[in-house]
């Protein structure tokens, strides 16, 4: 008899922790549904998947310099980002596994190891929730304080998504870059939520290194169906 107590209690184990891991996974989903429908509805968010562009008025306060960051974006694969400034510029192109970066408009310079990582994140944090929900299976769902916390892991590389449990709209995105036996933090915070075309986006960004507050974004344009003719 004990032992088929000690049997029946081994057997609602594991049936409870399959009900947890399939619960999680449900979460996730049923969350990105929400933040679907926060953002415009899929039918509107499926234009973040075809080729549009944005220009954004940058404050480089690492630097103390201004100046403006395009970019040309068409997810999944690729991105290319260029960062304007009175006296120099950089080119960042990032297309499936390959980057490369252009220096003043001369210098080419193909980006490998943690520079290239920090590109691959960078197109992670893009990510709408209709491209988040394609790859719930790598998601797993938490909560902190008052956000719920979507954790993507892809290519080797974590991408944490910070939603509001309000509003359902991401406040922060936190990459996780490897750079030998340490780890680097980018943070990127997202604020002045605005509809452009039926789809809710983000007019102002904050980005960190680390604790080092690296850059502050203000959103001029957005241009759907943009064409990079580079």
């Amino acid at each position: 008899m004990k032992h088929k107590i000690t049997l029946l209690l081994f057997s609602l184990t594991i049936l409870l922790t399959s009900l947890n891991s399939s619960a999680g996974a449900d979460s996730a989903n049923d969350l990105l549904s929400q933040m679907i429908s926060s953002y415009g509805g899929a039918k509107t968010l499926e234009k973040l998947n075809r080729p549009y562009k944005q220009v954004w008025q940058l404050n480089a306060v690492s630097r103390n310099a201004h100046g403006n960051d395009t970019r040309y974006i068409e997810l999944p694969d690729k991105l290319k980002v260029e960062l304007t400034y009175p006296h120099n510029s950089e080119i960042r192109i990032l297309d499936g596994d390959h980057g490369s970066k252009i220096y003043d408009k001369t210098k080419h310079v193909e980006a490998k190891g943690p520079a290239l990582d920090a590109m691959y994140l960078q197109r992670m944090r893009l990510y709408s929730p209709l491209l988040l929900k394609d790859r719930v299976a790598n998601i797993k769902l938490s909560e902190k304080n008052d956000h719920y916390c979507l954790t993507l892991t892809e290519g080797g590389l974590i991408a944490e998504y910070f939603v509001n449990k309000q509003t359902h709209m991401i406040d922060t995105v936190i990459g996780t870059l490897q750079m030998g036996v340490k780890k680097m933090q980018f943070r990127t915070e997202y604020g002045d939520y605005k509809m452009e075309h039926g789809v809710m986006l983000p007019h102002q960004e904050i980005k960190y290194a680390g604790n080092v507050n690296t850059a502050v974004l203000t959103l001029l344009e957005t241009s759907f169906n943009a064409e990079n003719k580079d």
